[in-house]
């Protein structure tokens, strides 16, 4: 199955803007150069990146709308956790296991975004389940199940972000 067909949503195209202001450094935060705005970093205030999100709840609005989005039939709960040494151990931020009724999500020192992110991945999967697309040992790296959770969570945590600023902590 084809990525168009799991899911007939289809939009034109639009042109974007890059701006050319400024630089993001990976791990830091931005560079505006002389503009006197860092758009950015973290302050060394020590106040959380959630300070004005409800983890939880945005997580819930954002299944509701990945579940509708995916047609997925029996949605499931989602787990949000914050034992490091499983994600560790399991060298994952998250997973679904055939027969449960759960998704489990690593969600400490995570950023919002990143944490549906990995709920839509973990829903693609649920979906794929449900329609008989899993079988024992398809799901490795690299495999057509993991690039097509990969695909479609990258495509539509971007959607959904366009309307749910909050998201970008």
């Amino acid at each position: 199955m084809r990525h168009y067909e799991f899911i007939t949503e289809r939009k034109k195209k639009k042109k974007r803007k890059v701006s050319r202001i400024g630089y993001f450094y990976p791990g830091y935060s931005f560079y505006a150069g002389n503009t006197g705005d860092s758009g950015g970093g973290d302050g060394g205030g020590g106040e959380s990146i959630y300070e004005n999100v409800d983890v939880a709840d945005e997580v819930e609005k954002f299944k509701d709308w990945a579940v509708n989005r995916l047609k997925i039939e029996n949605p499931p709960k989602i787990e949000l956790s914050h034992d490091t040494e499983e994600a560790q151990q399991g060298h994952h931020t998250g997973r679904h296991i055939e027969g449960s009724n759960s998704v489990w999500v690593y969600a400490a020192n995570r950023n919002l975004v990143d944490i549906l992110r990995t709920v839509f991945h973990e829903l693609v999967h649920w979906r794929q389940s449900e329609l008989g697309m899993i079988e024992q040992g398809d799901s490795y790296p690299g495999s057509a199940i993991e690039a097509m959770a990969d695909m479609l969570a990258g495509k539509y945590i971007k959607i959904y972000g366009k309307q749910n600023r909050q998201i970008f902590q």
